[in-house]
């Protein structure tokens, strides 16, 4: 019975050992578990009792928990809040930024999918608390007769269908666009995305190294890095519109968001990223240098490519990209290196398999 209690205080000890790095150094040392993993209560915006696998996992960040309009738990959707003003979501994390919140509802998301043995969830879909989503009713913006009369089973909808690696909706950047099904957007806003669990390959978690100097800098990495990688499949779904209550860059939540809007800061700091001196070969077939990427605008308004369903597209980055492609040395790809040996990083990826795919990114056109 001694050895017996020397080794479960080893076990927990040595658990307690891999979890404080993990946390440390991705940047939410501190955070409160409010809500067990496994418990499933009953409630708007709760998870329920499931008979099935959900396939989408909703990650909500807000001051507080509360309903969200047409937000509901069904058996394939799980809805996981994270707080930081006080103790009512399933993570309380207080003077979280807004990426480093994201972050963490990510990592509670991939633990609860490395209880499964099926890969987890298909897609990560993040949202702002005052996300107000609503119908597109002009069909013309329609992809289907068909659609779901409930915004966000529509959106699921549209996400099954194309299967992008980024799905977006229509907001206000897009309102006076020609009335087409689908599209291809630069600008993406951070309110409402939803991630194909084969991103967490590379493009989640969220960079957030400036958020020092601004809250909106780690969705500028988001969108450059899927406008690089996945270039068609990065797609505007038209048939939904996302709008919000509030305008974060008004700064009105006292510190809240911090706002510089200088996208040179972030560009030249990726810049860096990029092993100036190797070519990778591209999806169609040309060799380039991602450097190439960059033009003297830091943030695009448009990029030229037509939106595709997702067919052989691979979205799993693989090493070997990454270590040709990329500075091995550089501090940020080593941090994305140690993300994706995580063993539950890892078999969400791949899996039993040993092998990993080769890697070709669909890049946006070049000029």
């Amino acid at each position: 019975m001694k050895n017996c209690k020397c080794v479960s205080l080893l076990a927990a000890v040595s658990i307690t050992l891999l979890w404080m790095p993990y946390n440390t150094r991705f940047g939410f040392p501190g955070t409160v578990i409010v809500r067990s993993l496994i418990s499933r209560s009953i409630g708007e915006n709760d998870a329920r009792v499931r008979t099935q696998q959900p396939q989408f996992v909703y990650l909500v960040q807000g001051a507080s928990r509360h309903p969200i309009p047409n937000l509901n738990d069904t058996p394939n959707r799980e809805i996981i809040w994270l707080t930081y003003r006080d103790k009512t979501g399933d993570i309380y994390f207080p003077k979280s930024t807004h990426a480093t919140g994201r972050n963490r509802l990510l990592w509670e998301a991939i633990e609860r999918a490395s209880k499964r043995n099926d890969g987890g969830y298909l897609y990560y879909l993040f949202l702002d608390d005052d996300l107000l989503l609503s119908n597109e009713n002009d069909s013309k913006r329609w992809w289907r007769e068909d659609l779901p009369s409930n915004p966000f089973d529509r959106f699921e909808l549209f996400l099954l269908d194309f299967q992008p690696a980024v799905g977006f909706t229509r907001f206000e950047f897009y309102i006076h666009d020609s009335p087409t099904p689908v599209g291809v957007k630069y600008q993406v806003d951070a309110i409402f995305n939803g991630f194909h669990r084969h991103t967490i390959s590379f493009m989640l978690p969220y960079i957030s190294d400036l958020d020092h100097i601004s809250w909106w800098f780690a969705q500028w990495f988001v969108i450059h890095i899927s406008a690089m990688f996945y270039n068609s499949n990065r797609v505007l779904c038209n048939a939904v519109y996302a709008n919000n209550s509030r305008y974060h860059g008004d700064n009105k939540l006292k510190g809240a968001y911090t706002d510089s809007g200088d996208f040179r800061i972030p560009r030249d700091y990726f810049r860096t990223w990029i092993d100036k001196n190797n070519k990778v070969k591209t999806a169609n077939g040309e060799n380039i240098n991602l450097l190439r990427t960059f033009k003297r605008q830091a943030l695009y308004l448009n990029i030229p490519g037509n939106a595709s369903r997702k067919n052989s597209m691979e979205y799993r980055v693989s090493t070997k990209f990454i270590t040709t492609a990329f500075d091995k040395s550089n501090p940020g790809i080593q941090k994305i290196l140690r993300w994706r040996n995580l063993p539950k990083v890892r078999n969400i990826l791949y899996g039993s398999e040993k092998d990993e795919p080769d890697f070709f990114p669909d890049v946006f056109p070049l000029h």
